[in-house]
């Protein structure tokens, strides 16, 4: 097999911080195989991720509208008849691909749903160490022997659009020369949300700080952003549902550090070099998705019902929150300190 000219599919559906993190997989692949054609099938709504990014060639998008249009999708896929499959999600969607669509070689993503369970349900860790997501998707490439190339790997670079977009919003809001702290107080799922009064005090802090602030967040989290954006007495930028994926990237590039619950905006800052306070609640470091750069921190506590989900929920098993409730305002500022080596302190 001529490693020139293959073609590669890689599968991945959801969600945006699993995309995110599946990053680094693309580019190692274009950097083995810096000749072949590798594309994408993911979701619709996430197609904006991958605009412009050099290590695919072209983007299979599956809408909403059930099983008939994964036939769709599969048509489509038989049809460039891959050499390599890279099922990266391991669900019922990819697997009907992955299983039913011929290839030459095919590898799949491992899931711990067992050591999982145990863990959430009897507390019972049989994780010997705790790996990440990154490293899990990366693995996939064990499937390739040292007969394939490898080259240098080329992270995904912000397009220039989202730059002068960020650029435009810094310079409007005439920051001056303050540094710009970023502050994502959403989250897709309701028990991974630190409480909107202790977010609404830390903002109050950073402001008093001499800190500029900047609520970044999706759409569907414009109302919480807002609470928080009104009740501060400090002026700030709330980006809240006005971005795009990478212009909010861009704004993350632009601040020293961004205070976050456990969502993909953690993973979106991290992947462009801006460090996070990472809130954790109902998951542990276990399931992979902790912060991944040395300067990052996990803010948790720990309690004997946590873990409690895989992902998170929106109804608390025992009915108290208490996992980010007990969080106070003073152990993330001391964390935000931490990240900054102690040169600054906030009263």
């Amino acid at each position: 097999m001529d490693s020139e000219d293959l073609k590669i599919l890689v599968i991945r559906f959801s969600s945006l911080g699993d995309l995110i993190l599946m990053l680094p997989l693309l580019s190692r692949l274009r950097a083995i195989f810096p000749n072949s054609v590798i594309d994408l099938a993911t979701k619709e709504e996430y197609s904006d991720l991958f605009e412009g990014n050099k290590n695919i060639d072209n983007l299979h998008t599956l809408n909403e509208g059930g099983f008939r249009q994964l036939f769709v999708l599969r048509k489509k896929i038989q049809q460039n008849k891959y050499d390599i499959i890279l099922d990266a999600h391991n669900v019922i969607r990819s697997n009907f691909l992955y299983h039913t669509t011929r290839a030459k070689r095919k590898a799949q993503i491992t899931k711990d749903h067992i050591k999982k369970l145990l863990l959430i349900k009897y507390k019972i860790n049989l994780y010997k160490e705790a790996g990440t997501q990154v490293e899990k998707y990366l693995d996939l490439t064990n499937l390739f022997d040292a007969s394939y190339g490898k080259g240098e790997e080329n992270k995904f670079q912000l397009p220039r659009e989202a730059l002068d977009t960020a650029d435009t919003i810094i310079k409007k809001a005439d920051f001056g020369e303050k540094e710009i702290i970023a502050v994502a107080p959403g989250a897709k799922w309701d028990t991974k949300k630190w409480p909107e009064k202790k977010f609404r005090n830390l903002v109050s802090t950073l402001g008093r700080n001499n800190f500029n602030i900047v609520i970044v967040g999706g759409a569907e989290e414009k109302t919480l952003s807002n609470i928080i954006a009104e009740t501060s007495q400090s002026p700030l930028i709330n980006t809240t549902g006005e971005l795009k994926i990478w212009e909010t990237g861009a704004i993350l590039k632009k601040c020293i550090l961004l205070v976050t619950n456990d969502s993909a905006l953690l993973h979106l800052s991290e992947y462009v070099g801006t460090p996070v306070a990472a809130l954790f609640g109902p998951t542990v470091r276990e399931f992979g998705y902790y912060p991944l750069l040395e300067e990052s921190k996990a803010v948790e506590i720990d309690l004997d019902c946590r873990p409690c989900s895989r992902s998170g929920s929106n109804v608390c098993p025992i009915g108290t929150k208490e996992c980010l409730k007990s969080i106070s305002v003073d152990t993330v500022i001391k964390n935000i300190e931490s990240i900054l080596a102690e040169k600054i302190v906030i009263r």
